[in-house]
């Protein structure tokens, strides 16, 4: 419909173009005798016209920017394996929990636009952002100098650190002990990223669940695994079995969700919708659920997270 109107008004203002530019024609270059001045004041008039006719089409031309469309749902990557951040009860579950599942509803709610959740590899999620197949990127993802050169990060919600986790009965007490020892990790994380800089020999996993598993099994003497996600599995299966040694020059890290760089809106609107969930009480909740504490200060962005961590 919109299209039929604006060739109606195409047609009519290209009629009046030709007209005007017929008469101004008529009028400066047919008319030479006796009324050339009030013929120059009527073909500058005509001009006028004519200009302004040009400038109405020029503008009917340019095509409306398309809004926002809130119906269609962000699509959402994860990797449903980080308890307390994103899981399932079992592999035949539906629905995701966690800290982070209900914090992205939340955000979800505030912008007013659905998603979509994909349970995909944690190796794939930065790869998926960045050929645009996924909108955004929600799985414990930590912020990182690397990455933020990829993929664009959110304000960040948790901070978190890595640790050492080892059986209760063990030999190992430090760092020192993994020499000649394979430690698990999980694969495109910045455990393995931390093993590869103190040159440990690792076996690396999809999900975190896997690196937990080998560790159960006695397939690896130590894992190294983010804080939270140790803390959890210690007060539930891996009490009483399990340790947890602090890595002295592990730094803290930042958790964010995280979407391709050439998205500056939906970063914002994120940014924003946390931003009301902290003042309104929500995410203070949310974080009191999971974690059974207030949640501390936190950076107001990643640009001021990233500095905060390069100290």
């Amino acid at each position: 419909m919109f299209l039929f109107f604006f060739l109606i008004i195409l047609f009519f203002l290209l009629d009046i173009f030709f007209i005007r530019l017929y008469n101004i024609s008529k009028l400066v270059f047919i008319n030479s005798s006796g009324g050339d001045c009030m013929n120059l004041k009527k073909a500058t008039y005509l001009l006028v016209i004519t200009l302004l006719s040009v400038g109405v089409l020029s503008g009917c031309g340019h095509t409306p920017q398309a809004q926002k469309d809130t119906t269609k749902p962000l699509q959402v990557c994860t990797n449903a394996t980080f308890v307390p951040f994103e899981f399932k009860d079992d592999a035949n579950a539906t629905e995701y929990k966690g800290f982070e599942m209900d914090l992205l509803q939340a955000v979800s709610k505030e912008m007013g636009q659905p998603i979509a959740l994909n349970n995909v590899p944690f190796a794939g999620i930065i790869p998926a952002l960045q050929q645009g197949t996924m909108d955004l990127g929600a799985s414990g993802i930590t912020l990182s100098p690397e990455r933020a050169e990829k993929v664009a990060f959110s304000a960040p919600f948790y901070e978190s650190k890595l640790v050492l986790m080892v059986p209760a009965s063990g030999s190992i007490h430090s760092i020192q002990d993994l020499k000649n020892k394979t430690v698990a990790v999980q694969m495109g994380t910045t455990a393995a990223d931390y093993c590869d800089s103190k040159k440990l020999a690792t076996k690396q996993f999809d999900h975190n669940s896997e690196v937990i598993m080998e560790l159960q099994v006695g397939g690896s003497p130590a894992g190294i695994l983010d804080k939270p996600v140790a803390d959890y599995y210690l007060t539930k299966e891996g009490k009483g079995k399990f340790k947890i040694i602090d890595l002295p020059d592990a730094k803290g890290e930042y958790l964010a969700f995280a979407m391709n760089k050439n998205n500056p809106q939906l970063q914002k609107d994120i940014d924003a919708a946390l931003l009301k969930l902290k003042k309104n009480g929500t995410f203070q909740k949310i974080y009191q659920k999971w974690f059974g504490t207030n949640c501390p200060n936190l950076p107001d962005s990643a640009a001021a997270a990233l500095a905060q961590t390069a100290k």
